[in-house]
């Protein structure tokens, strides 16, 4: 070894330390860093006393805007910051590489040719779960952390003379599944982002959807997009006739340009995509990442995360009634079983149904709640005797009763239960997984399952203890 020679290691640490695009960032965070800022809890007993009684119904929303952090959210997060900081890294706009990319780019627009690629395409990323899982919450959570869009001066070792960086942009799928429409809602997120009028300039006879779409892909480029994300893609945006087929084309596009790419949705709008290798691979690059109701009320996250955090916190004078059985259902012997037997594990039912009690109580001059008047708000409440049908069916593992919903993958979860899996980030990703002998190896060996239960031993037990004041019971 000689005294020329650099360390490539440390060279790469000192190049992205030096990243322009990397510099007006946050830092990056771990795991438990993250858990930390995500962690939302504004209904605490010491903020809530500061408001009087009177006007507390008006912050029922802030149960919905309550962020609990747990293992699975926390590695969605983290996936979501190993995209934006390894893609703007990699995208190095000191780099002869990128600059000549920008031209490229630059001169493919207006005709449509798609031949211009980033050398490394950049990594993809899924997060699919039923409606009410919080999927769309926990993307939305962590971009709160970041700054949406940052001006940058000259700098003449990029070879701009200003720059707005577009940190993210995120683009909600169509209603009618084109890509049309969607080219048109993203030119209006970059307007809305930016305070430009791309929508017009890029719009016209002469700007068919191939032009619109390489001039879409350019401005990517040009603001150095650190992330898109596309929002709530359905079974009909993605999987209905030629579109399926053009939007994977299209997403593939996006990520051979360079740009790091986030689908979000219902499991069964990327039906198509799994059936592909490479489509699998390119989107799990980041993780593949599904969110499953709490198949079990003494699952720790559901008993020790979601109770004390979303359903102990309360706007009436007093904390609630201490449980007592309702009934003498097994599930009513304890508060976890309680409220799971009332909303599946649904974050979003757990949510409803502690607002239409609060709500209620409110209404009534109640200052305190009891469980047995929360089991009547379940059974009565206009807001909660629609779902019934689905708790009641998840709760009981009926998944025949499942499959008369069109947006709920009953068979997806029949496997999850068949297969005895108890991690709710996993899920069959492809064809192959759902063989039975796939569904076989699929099983977690007991020294994996060990460690993986010590590391969200520990992140939990690191979130209890940090989140441990803001769930306390009021103290009049």
């Amino acid at each position: 070894m000689t005294s020329e020679h650099v360390n490539p290691l440390l060279a790469a640490l000192a190049a992205e330390d030096s990243n322009p695009l990397l510099a007006a960032l946050p830092p990056k965070l771990n795991a438990m860093e993250l858990a930390s800022a995500l962690e939302y809890t504004p209904l605490t007993s010491a903020n809530v006393a500061q408001v009087p009684l009177d006007r507390r119904a008006r912050l029922l929303d802030q149960f919905r805007a309550t962020f609990v952090p747990t293992v699975s959210t926390i590695s969605i997060a983290y996936g979501l910051q190993d995209l934006l900081y390894g893609g703007l890294a990699a995208r190095d706009p000191r780099s002869t590489e990128a600059k000549q990319f920008i031209y490229k780019s630059g001169h493919s627009v207006g005709q449509g040719d798609f031949d211009v690629w980033w050398p490394t395409y950049a990594k993809g990323m899924v997060v699919e779960g039923i409606t009410g899982m919080g999927k769309s919450r926990c993307v939305e959570r962590f971009l709160e952390l970041l700054p949406h869009v940052i001006k940058h001066g000259e700098e003449p070792n990029c070879g701009w003379k200003s720059l707005d960086q577009l940190v993210y942009l995120k683009v909600h799928m169509p209603a009618d599944g084109s890509r049309g429409g969607f080219l048109t809602a993203a030119f209006l997120e970059l307007d809305k982002a930016l305070g430009t009028d791309y929508h017009k300039a890029y719009s016209g006879g002469r700007w068919t959807i191939e032009r619109q779409l390489v001039a879409f892909l350019h401005l990517l480029a040009v603001h150095r997009c650190g992330l898109l994300i596309i929002e709530e893609a359905q079974e009909k945006s993605l999987n209905s006739g030629a579109f399926s087929s053009e939007f994977m084309t299209l997403f593939l596009r996006v990520l051979n340009w360079g740009v790091p790419t986030v689908l979000v949705g219902n499991p069964l709008a990327f039906t198509k995509i799994k059936r592909f290798s490479q489509n699998v691979d390119r989107f799990s690059e980041s993780g593949w990442h599904t969110l499953f109701p709490y198949r079990d009320h003494k699952d720790k996250e559901w008993a020790e995360d979601w109770i004390p955090l979303i359903w102990n916190p309360t706007l009436l004078p007093l904390p609630d009634a201490p449980y007592q059985p309702t009934s003498d259902h097994f599930l009513d012997k304890t508060l976890a079983g309680f409220i799971w037997r009332r909303t599946a594990g649904v974050p979003r039912y757990v949510a409803r149904l502690r607002m239409a009690a609060q709500e209620s109580a409110l209404r009534r001059g109640l200052t305190q709640i009891t469980h047995n008047f929360v089991d009547e708000v379940y059974r009565t409440d206009t807001r909660i005797r629609p779902l019934h049908a689905r708790i009641e069916a998840i709760t009981a593992s009926n998944w025949q009763a499942l499959e008369c919903y069109e947006d709920i993958p009953a068979s997806q979860f029949r496997t999850l239960v068949a297969t005895g899996l108890d991690d709710k980030a996993s899920a069959p990703h492809s064809c192959e997984a759902a063989t039975p002998q796939a569904q076989k190896q699929s099983r977690p060996s007991s020294q994996k399952k060990l460690q993986r239960d010590t590391v969200e031993e520990k992140i939990r037990d690191s979130l209890m203890r940090g989140l441990e004041a803001a769930s306390s019971p009021h103290r009049e």
